[in-house]
């Protein structure tokens, strides 16, 4: 079970990372900041900051082990 912990606290950042940038690299007039870019942005950004933070206690947790 909690390998599947693990496996889900890598794969879900990653997909929130690559439908984010898909979303974002489809967005036309990038000159022009409107609310979208916005939100696509900061939901590329949390994910990878989930994504960072899964993989920063993925090494404490070998380290104590």
């Amino acid at each position: 079970m909690e390998k599947q912990q693990r496996f889900r606290s890598f794969i879900v950042p990653i997909l929130v990372i690559i439908l984010s940038l898909g979303n974002y690299s489809r967005l036309k007039g990038t000159e022009n900041i409107r609310p979208i870019h916005i939100v696509s942005l900061l939901t590329i950004g949390m994910g990878i900051g989930l994504l960072l933070g899964s993989i920063i206690a993925y090494f404490r947790n070998n380290r104590k082990n």
